[in-house]
């Protein structure tokens, strides 16, 4: 069993460098490698799923990959209360599965029941890429064209696959990655049409799914900048149609960083009127430090366990978010997204890191069995 002190127990011992970005001190860690002791076999991680209690908020996350089997998704559905599916490409048979594991899932009554998250990426399949955001010719049209269509047949799916199984699985979630449009300081019109395209998308996801959370990727987003110290994403004008605001965790090992990033983001939805900011959370993957480029994103990133089970602690458990000065505001995050897919080739110690995350959330202070070195 884990006997945790302080902070220091998780940082100090494996500290090479101290910076600041912004005014704020983040560390960096020297090998971030010790969960690589342990190699877990498809049978020992199917068994420790298992045994996983369920989270205590509800977390979405990208659509697993098809090979992906359904007693994984089974599980995996049971801890996060979601299963997801792609709203720009899922079949008729792939909804109906998602919604039949889900009614299973349900029929055991849990506390919170399983729900769907439809992510799309839209402004990336229609829209000419050579446009700028104020184009309204006919691949503008095309786009929320496509887009009403996706919606609809995943409406008109899940509803069948409802009548089918006599259940009622409801869509939760609209998650949105539009990466598309960058604003531009003083381009009030280049902007106003980054506004408008991405305000068209969200009144049609409402219309169709009216009590589903509609989820944008990186609106509102501060993160950490070379030149700057600090700098709002660009993705967004912040005069949309309000929403809950979100970050990327995407670099679990720099605990200062992922918790500031997550307080300023925070700061700015004070100032927007806004009470929610959903984290967008990377496991056994993320932005590492590069001495060329700063960071590189690496899908395979098997950094020391407890990274993973200390963020499911703070994300989820009261105690850490009623500490916002030492942790972070993390009670305002009332769903979380997981990025990149659950089981994933590319990332394969996701299913490590998500254990101990999961335990992390739930108060199991476990992890020698995952490669955790006291």
């Amino acid at each position: 069993m884990l006997k945790f002190r302080t902070e220091a127990d998780f940082t100090m011992p494996k500290i090479i460098k101290l910076f600041a970005v912004g005014g704020v001190l983040l560390s960096v860690c020297v090998q971030c490698n010790g969960a690589g002791t342990v190699q877990l076999s498809e049978a020992e991680i199917d068994a420790k799923l298992f045994a996983l209690k369920p989270l205590p908020k509800v977390h979405y996350f990208w659509p697993p990959k098809p090979e992906v089997n359904n007693k994984r998704l089974y599980e995996l559905t049971r801890i996060t209360h979601s299963l997801s599916v792609s709203g720009d490409w899922a079949s008729a048979e792939c909804i109906d599965n998602r919604v039949y594991i889900c009614a299973r899932v349900n029929k055991t009554r849990p506390k919170m029941k399983a729900s769907l998250g439809v992510n799309f990426t839209p402004w990336h399949r229609k829209f000419d890429k050579k446009v700028p955001p104020t184009d309204r010719g006919s691949t503008y049209w095309q786009e929320l064209s496509y887009f009403e269509e996706r919606i609809r047949f995943v409406k008109q799916q899940v509803e069948q696959s409802n009548k089918k199984y006599k259940s009622n699985v409801r869509v939760g979630a609209i998650t949105l990655d539009t990466e598309r449009f960058h604003a531009r300081k003083g381009n009030e019109q280049w902007n106003e049409g980054i506004r408008e395209a991405l305000d068209a998308i969200h009144i049609r996801a409402k219309v169709v799914f009216p009590d589903a959370r509609v989820e944008w990727f990186g609106r509102g987003m501060i993160q950490a900048a070379v030149d700057s110290g600090w700098a709002r994403t660009r993705y967004w004008t912040g005069k949309e149609i309000g929403a809950p605001l979100s970050c990327s965790l995407y670099s679990l090992p720099e605990i200062e960083r992922t918790r500031e990033t997550f307080r300023r983001t925070c700061k700015l939805a004070d100032q927007l009127g806004i009470e929610e900011v959903t984290p967008w959370v990377a496991l056994a993957s993320g932005y590492r430090r590069d001495i060329e480029k700063y960071k590189r994103w690496s899908f395979d990133w098997d950094y020391d366990i407890e990274y993973s089970w200390l963020l499911g602690t703070e994300l989820n458990i009261k105690w850490y978010g009623d500490r916002p000065e030492r942790f972070a505001p993390h009670n305002r995050a009332k769903v979380i997204i997981f990025y990149p897919p659950p089981f994933d080739t590319r990332t394969p110690h996701w299913a490590k890191h998500f254990i101990a995350y999961v335990r992390g959330a739930t108060g199991v202070r476990e992890l020698e069995d995952l490669g955790y070195e006291k």
